[in-house]
């Protein structure tokens, strides 16, 4: 009895057809040759030459170029878990596994040995583009008494025509629909594509930080010039000029940081990050964003264009290493503040306050610090405490304390000055008195946002955070009031 039912398995599981798995867009949410074009193109731009030259040797030589300009790092690369969790199930059962991939057989090694769920691994050589028709007569051939193929795209129709069973992994509705028709193909499992494109580029972009260049209106209503429709237009105008630049850093920021991003808890949810825009689409559209909001800005106003020019600059830059450097980093922020409102000067046409400067650079450098204390007061309680990726040690949070609110009060300091100095002595309020609300409330603002810093409490950008804060809402209104009651 008991050799009928081994006998019963064996016969069972020889009836599983051995599976062929794609790799790009199929086990993983993200195209490996993508990935590593991208990965070559900022770390070592000087492998551009060799890649370009192997292009006449066609696709398979280009994409062992690639590989070898940057092998493939396997732990990190987005699965598509509920794919991979079905393989295991199906692994488990007993039917053999086998990876074919139009990616270069490097890449397909470092995949199988990483997952370990593979009998075998076949990718291109270098040679042969194993993709399309050519995949198929592979497999026609590797398995003649018939395999079942697990893919994504267009180019596996050709697959899906020979085999005897499919798995639909991440494709499109059209792709899918005709890999139904085949007919002759039982249809294993569907796994369907997972978020919108249009809301993956929108997070992306970070549309909410846009809300940042309302800066740009600071001069214009401090310069009395709201009854200027011009000044106001070319201020609409500028806070979505600068919003599309600012979408193409983020975006190059985020296929910049793709490894650590997809070590960090909550950052490899990003689209780029999870595999849901590919980087190569990723580089193209934040290419495109940047070139939008600096030829629009030379039309707008050439030296708008030429901060512009410098606000992306000094935004890379922070990218690339400043945000390492300790200190400097809180400064960097601050000054791109800063350069907000000096482009918002342009942009109204009004003359350069240096009380408007100085008090904006003690300020925002005031809130950058703010986050960064809280970071690190955060870290003294976590195991190895400190921001090493920031250049931080635990023990530094005096350090943020000290300037953080020494430049709370210096900012302060420049706004009583100036309306002691300046507002108040000239003819443009009829109260002038009530301006001094203005610096007493954001006094009370200033001070709570350190307190909720110290007790960990705040875990935003100050400024984003004060954008949900009702609290910050309400002092805002009191200085608005204020200077209201001025006029």
């Amino acid at each position: 009895m008991q050799d009928a039912a081994f006998a019963s398995a064996a016969q069972g599981e020889s009836r599983l057809l051995p599976l062929a798995v794609d790799l790009d867009g199929t086990l993983l949410t993200t195209d490996t040759l993508h990935e590593g074009l991208v990965a070559a193109l900022l770390r070592d731009p000087a492998s551009l030459p060799g890649l370009l030259a192997s292009l006449p040797k066609g696709r398979a030589a280009f994409k062992r170029h690639v590989s070898k300009a940057a092998p493939a790092n396997a732990a990190v690369l987005p699965l598509r878990q509920p794919f991979v969790e079905w393989l295991e199930d199906q692994r488990a059962q007993g039917r053999r596994l086998h990876l074919v991939t139009a990616a270069d057989q490097s890449v397909a090694d470092a995949i199988a040995q990483h997952l370990d769920i593979f009998d075998s691994a076949t990718g291109s050589d270098g040679t042969r583009n194993l993709k399309g028709p050519e995949k198929a007569a592979w497999l026609r051939e590797r398995f003649p008494e018939g395999f079942a193929y697990a893919g994504d795209s267009r180019a596996d129709l050709a697959v899906f025509a020979e085999a005897e069973e499919i798995v639909l992994v991440g494709a499109k509705p059209d792709v899918a629909a005709k890999a139904r028709r085949l007919g002759h193909a039982e249809v294993l499992a569907e796994f369907p594509p997972q978020a919108s494109p249009i809301r993956d580029w929108i997070g992306a972009m970070r549309i909410h930080q846009w809300s940042k260049n309302a800066l740009l209106f600071v001069p214009l209503v401090l310069g009395h010039k709201l009854g200027d429709p011009s000044a106001i237009l070319d201020c609409l105008l500028g806070l979505i000029l600068m919003g599309l630049t600012a979408s193409g850093t983020y975006l190059l920021n985020d296929i910049a940081d793709l490894p650590s991003d997809r070590l960090h808890r909550t950052k490899c949810n990003r689209a780029v990050a999870a595999g849901r825009i590919p980087p190569l689409q990723g580089l193209a559209g934040a290419i495109a964003l940047v070139a939008m909001g600096l030829i629009g800005a030379a039309v707008l106003n050439p030296a708008f264009a030429l901060g512009l020019l410098g606000y992306v600059c000094l935004s890379l830059t922070y990218s690339a290493f400043l945000k390492r450097i300790a200190l400097l980093d809180t400064l960097t922020i601050g000054g791109l503040f800063t350069l907000r409102l000096a482009l918002g000067v342009e942009l109204a046409g009004v003359p350069y306050s240096p009380w408007l400067m100085a008090f904006a650079g003690f300020f925002f450098f005031s809130c950058a610090l703010a986050k960064r204390h809280g970071e690190l007061i955060e870290a003294r309680d976590m195991p190895g405490g400190g921001l090493a990726r920031r250049g931080y040690e635990v023990e530094d949070w005096p350090l943020t304390l000290g300037f953080g609110a020494a430049s709370a009060m210096a900012a302060l300091q420049i706004m009583i000055l100036y309306v002691a100095n300046e507002a108040a002595p000239s003819r443009l309020y009829h109260h002038a008195a009530w301006l001094y609300v203005a610096p007493a409330a954001l006094a009370v603002w200033v001070v709570r946002i350190w307190m909720l810093s110290h007790r960990r409490i705040l875990k935003d950008d100050p400024v984003v955070f004060a954008l949900r804060d009702p609290w910050s809402w309400g002092i805002g209104a009191v200085i608005a009031a204020a200077i209201v009651a001025a006029l």
